[in-house]
């Protein structure tokens, strides 16, 4: 069986990747923290704000969390 070929980089580089890790800037960590299992916690914060509500990409914009992942 053909061992993997190990990646450069180092062990905090790899968990935090958001496209390779398990980290909270990864992928997987933003489907475990991210925004849809935020939106109750987000709708709080934003209820007293005029107007419809926030669908996608303006829920990060009106209230930023810790937990979010910046994929730009």
């Amino acid at each position: 069986m053909p061992l993997q070929k190990s990646r450069k980089g180092t062990a905090k580089e790899k968990r935090n990747c958001w496209l390779r890790g398990n980290g909270p800037y990864s992928c997987r960590g933003e489907l475990k923290r991210g925004l849809s299992l935020n939106r109750r916690y987000l709708n709080r914060k934003v209820r007293r704000y005029r107007g419809d509500a926030l669908k996608g990409s303006q829920y990060r914009k009106r209230c930023k969390t810790v937990r979010m992942v910046d994929f730009t």
